[in-house]
């Protein structure tokens, strides 16, 4: 008797994004169940025996790079079953590519039959592949019109003012009333500040970085996966996913498992390891339990090497708190939880930090799973992967960033289309900027002061911070920095001279040295002066008219914007005219030499208006640094009664530039001149 083979079938589920903004968290939750409540009773009723289930969550459905879809794939091509089953069409992809490249091509190859239960696909009929292919054509014209309505709404909400990336920028959150307006976080923006402080004090960039680290200070990235914000991880070789530890440094293992049944599992017990035997806990690696989920599971820990796994006992067992490190001679890390309801995610993360590896062992993580519920599926997942840090080039991120002075400038780079995901970065005046959008973190006087800083390349001391006078001194014949030269071991101080002393003075004859404790004594004094000018009764009395100036001067700024606006508009009309115009000349309707006049007219009025425009922005600049040069030089000054030395932040306040004159050997004097940052 011939024993009949059993038809296999793999079930693919999805839900996309529009899904998950259409539906609340309950509804997306049976939405799934649904579905897959669906597919089985189809197989059951064709006597068909699941194989595997396959589920992708928030993918679109022409998105080629679905994990699970492509798992899924990899499952048919090596012959593990006979039928992929699926709700329709759409939830296996939207894409006419991918339709034709499997349901039509592939899976013949394979023998492998595609089935969907609502619009009756079946690839082993022909009739009804007429029906599949008008529908992966329709479903490709939805996305193309859903993406272009996308990119349209995108477009006016940021020239709106709205923000509209994925994430908010550290220092900031989505507001929970209006995802698309950013407000404080509390917590991260004191870190910006700090991040600017330093800077401004005269840290050097990789300085902060490293300081960052040492006080454990979350790095951006880290601080949002803690806040539980979905971020997947960069595919970088130094930063992606490691089947074991072996390289010494500081990793974050990630736990997540769900019950996806219908049904509720009860005293669930995890054991965890991390070890090259697959008995225990190692004590070369240091470990940190950083975030769990649940309020319902626990997290033990135990000295025992006699640890009965289907026999969990309390009394062996010590609660491991957040941030609490487990003791060198653990054995094995447990969890507990007493009730998982169905759909439910469980997660928690630890920080394991191996110190050295002479041996170049691999340090494997286990898991063992214990439950009253002998036929539980569980989707458990977990994976290694290294501890992201503070970065030079995250630190620089955050200080050229406008969003912490209130402005929005977004759409500085792009994809190709829906389906070629490849990022395209933008022309800086194809940028959209709106100011004002939200409250600022640092103060603009601070951010622009760091902007000049970063335009200039300089060093950092031994101890991490700038030599006062970095990129501030510079020789007044040859424009070339002065920079310090040797040393007196004594009083710490040394000399300054023209660097092109290094070319053996081919290019400039302004060779006398400045001794350095005289020029700290000069600066000191010329700064005392200007203080004690400013607090001079006449001065204060000038301060008295400092509103109206100030008023003069914002009346002027106001009255210029509503000329440029003005003048902006008409060159848009004029563009829009110039446009129908040359309609019309290739239409027929005008001669080329009605064409040829007008056009020359247009040009010439474009040209006027081009020009105007170009002289109201500059004036408008220019206005802009003589109210802030006021402003400034008020609130700094009023910080100062009399200084006694001088560091970064003086200087970098009060001074935009010196200049160093030549020594004149007759009357032995040299010229040094002071251009302040603010008129005096």
């Amino acid at each position: 008797m011939k024993i009949k083979k059993a038809i296999r079938a793999v079930l693919y589920l999805r839900l996309s994004d529009e899904d998950k903004d259409k539906l609340t968290k309950e509804e997306l939750s049976e939405s799934i169940k649904n579905q897959e409540t669906m597919l089985k009773d189809y197989a059951k009723e064709h006597n068909w025996e699941i194989v595997s289930v396959f589920k992708d969550e928030d993918w679109s459905g022409s998105d080629a790079t679905r994990p699970e879809f492509n798992d899924m794939i990899k499952y048919c091509k090596d012959g593990n079953t006979d039928i992929v089953l699926c709700k329709s069409q759409s939830r296996f992809a939207r894409d006419m590519e991918l339709v034709e490249k499997y349901v039509h091509n592939l899976f013949h190859e394979w023998n492998i039959r595609f089935v969907t239960v609502v619009d009756r696909i079946d690839n082993t009929k022909q009739e009804t592949k007429k029906t599949s292919q008008i529908l992966g054509l329709t479903d490709q014209w939805y996305l193309e019109d859903t993406s272009e309505n996308v990119r349209k709404t995108l477009k006016i909400k940021r020239e709106n003012g709205q923000f509209t990336g994925s994430f908010a920028p550290y220092g900031y959150m989505k507001d929970s009333e209006n995802k698309n307006h950013l407000i404080v976080d509390p917590i991260a923006s004191n870190i910006v500040k700090r991040i600017y402080e330093e800077f401004l004090s005269g840290k050097g960039i990789s300085t902060i970085a490293k300081d960052l680290n040492k006080d454990n200070i979350l790095s951006p990235y880290e601080y949002k996966k803690i806040n539980g914000i979905k971020l997947s991880v960069p595919l970088l070789k130094s930063t992606s996913n490691y089947e074991f530890i072996e390289r010494a440094g500081t990793y974050k293992i990630d736990v997540y498992y769900t019950n996806n049944e219908n049904q509720i599992i009860n005293n669930l017990v995890t054991y965890n390891f991390l070890s090259s035997n697959k008995n225990k806990f190692d004590n070369k690696c240091e470990i940190i339990l950083k975030q769990f989920s649940s309020k319902k599971m626990k997290v033990y820990y135990t000295t025992n090497n006699d640890i009965d796994i289907n026999n969990f006992n309390l009394k062996q067992w010590t609660v491991l708190n957040e941030n609490e490190t487990i003791p060198n001679n653990t054995t094995c890390i447990a969890t507990y939880t007493p009730k998982l309801d169905n759909m439910h995610t469980i997660e928690y993360h630890f920080e394991i930090t191996l110190k050295e590896n002479i041996k170049h062992e691999k340090f494997y993580f286990y898991i063992e799973r214990k439950s009253k519920n002998k036929n539980v599926v569980l989707n458990f997942k977990y994976n290694i992967r290294n501890k992201y840090k503070w970065s030079e080039q995250y630190i620089k991120k955050i200080l050229t960033n406008e969003y912490y002075i209130g402005n929005l400038v977004q759409f500085k780079s792009t994809t190709v289309s829906y389906k070629n995901h490849t990022i395209i970065h933008n022309d800086k005046e194809d940028w959209i900027k709106v100011y004002n959008t939200h409250t600022k973190i640092i103060n603009s006087t601070d951010w622009y002061k760091v902007q000049e800083r970063l335009k200039l390349k300089s060093r950092s001391t031994k101890k991490g911070t700038l030599h006062p006078f970095t990129n501030k001194v510079f020789c007044m014949k040859c424009n070339q920095p002065f920079c310090k030269c040797g040393k007196n071991n004594k009083c710490g101080y040394g000399y300054l001279a023209c660097r092109d002393k290094r070319n053996k003075w081919l290019n400039c004859d302004n060779k006398k040295y400045l001794n350095e404790k005289d020029f700290y004594n000069f600066i000191i004094n010329k700064i005392n002066i200007l203080l004690n000018k400013f607090y001079s009764e006449k001065d204060l009395k000038n301060l008295e008219k400092k509103d109206t100036v100030n008023n003069l001067y914002e009346n002027k700024i106001n009255g210029l914007e509503k000329e440029l606006k003005k003048l902006e508009k008409e060159l848009e009309y004029k563009i829009s005219c110039f446009s129908k115009l040359y309609e019309d000349y290739t239409k027929e309707i005008l001669t080329e030499k009605e064409f040829l006049i007008l056009k020359l007219k247009y040009n010439d009025e474009v040209q006027k208006l081009e020009s105007r425009i170009s002289n109201i922005k500059q004036d408008i600049n220019t206005t802009l640094k003589q109210k802030n040069s006021i402003k400034d030089k008020t609130e700094i000054i009023k910080k100062y009664k009399h200084i006694e030395k001088i560091d970064n932040e003086i200087i970098n306040e009060f001074i935009y530039k010196i200049l160093i004159g030549k020594y004149n050997i007759e009357n032995q004097t040299r010229e040094i001149k002071i251009i302040w940052n603010f008129i005096i």
